[in-house]
């Protein structure tokens, strides 16, 4: 099977939110109690992922040459090429946070997971969410248990509108850019995400209706923290048996603390 991708289009997308439903059905994901928030954009419900929400849509109410419009994004795991959340899980030596570098997908292995929370931590995104009840990370799967049986995604196969389309990744690459220069011949200004951020690129590509900046909590450059390497070397005098949550979150506090250190010496010297 070849490598997939999935493609979102997102001047297509008109927040009915089956994809969200979907979603939820496939993976058998309880309700949670929402409520709508006052900020702008009031009508996206809920307001972020959670253990129970793997996707869901985001609104943003913005200006363009002074006409006040609505923009949707559809907020989920990219699934990395090259992703940070697998190197920095530190459960050996098969990885709770599991890469099926063939097929582009990344999910979580939940009878290995231990919950410690360094994927949220190193993802760019900070997509996985951890369960303090069942002490498991969770984010969306690529429907792994669909795809591998040669069905698509289910949020894919319940879109109405075709804004989101599973394939093989170069075709979903070659679709973006048309949908791209569509939208240009239509006097936009699009933009497509997931493509080159990181340097590897995502498996799943956003086609941006407008520029990025009408995306404030979109990372423009999206990278991976630089003490990624410094965590790892923390773990390694533990023995894999005696890796538990919260011994991960203290090396994760010793890396922040580590990392304070630095920029008051680097503030310092900048001062001299």
């Amino acid at each position: 099977m070849a490598v997939k991708g999935m493609l979102f289009d997102m001047e297509k997308c008109i927040a009915c939110r089956s994809c969200q439903v979907a979603c939820k059905q496939w993976n058998e994901l309880p309700a949670e109690k929402t409520v709508f928030f006052a900020a702008k954009g009031g009508y996206q419900n809920p307001i972020a992922l959670s253990p129970k929400t793997y996707s869901m849509i985001k609104f943003y109410e913005v200006e363009i040459e002074d006409n006040l419009k609505w923009l949707f994004r559809t907020h989920r795991c990219l699934h990395c090429v090259d992703p940070a959340c697998v190197k920095a899980c530190p459960v050996e030596p098969v990885k709770a946070m599991t890469h099926i570098k063939e097929l582009g997908i990344v999910y979580v292995n939940k009878d290995l997971c231990i919950g410690c929370g360094a994927c949220n931590e190193y993802c760019p995104w900070h997509i996985p969410q951890i369960d303090d009840k069942t002490e498991k990370s969770s984010k969306c799967t690529f429907c792994v248990d669909r795809v591998t049986n040669g069905l698509e995604p289910a949020c894919a196969k319940a879109c109405p509108t075709g804004a989101i389309t599973f394939d093989d990744y170069d075709k979903i690459l070659e679709m973006a850019h048309k949908a791209k220069k569509r939208l240009e011949e239509k006097g936009r200004h699009p933009q497509i995400y997931g493509e080159k951020e990181l340097g590897t690129g995502t498996h799943k590509i956003f086609v941006l209706p407008e520029p990025i900046d009408f995306y404030p909590d979109l990372p423009k450059n999206p990278k991976v923290s630089e003490d990624l390497g410094f965590f790892k070397d923390l773990l390694k005098p533990f023995g894999k048996l005696t890796l538990t949550a919260s011994v991960i979150g203290m090396l994760i506090a010793k890396v922040k603390e580590r990392k304070e250190e630095i920029k008051i010496e680097l503030t310092k010297q900048k001062g001299d």
